[in-house]
């Protein structure tokens, strides 16, 4: 092992010590199940939430016209009305 990984495998085994070791492991591990708890029964939420999308799906059939005959009959046009709409 280099030097550097000794250092940071030595603070790592020594972090890991203290909490395996330490008493208080156990209440902060409670805590955050609480915590996690609280945070579920009193964040607010609507079953059916109200949400507006800003977006248009538009749908153009032009049987066997070529894209480029398509893009300049159709989809030209309709931007430039679409770009009206507040």
């Amino acid at each position: 092992m280099e030097r550097q990984e000794y250092h940071k495998a030595g603070f790592l085994r020594a972090v890991t010590a203290a909490f395996v070791d330490s008493k208080l492991t156990p209440l902060i591990i409670l805590f955050s199940l609480l915590l996690g708890v609280f945070a579920i029964f009193f964040t607010p939420s609507e079953e059916e939430p109200q949400i507006v999308v800003p977006m248009i799906d538009v749908m153009v059939s032009m049987p066997g016209a070529s894209p480029a005959e398509v893009e300049k009959r159709v989809v030209n046009p309709m931007e430039k009305l679409i770009y009206e709409i507040p």
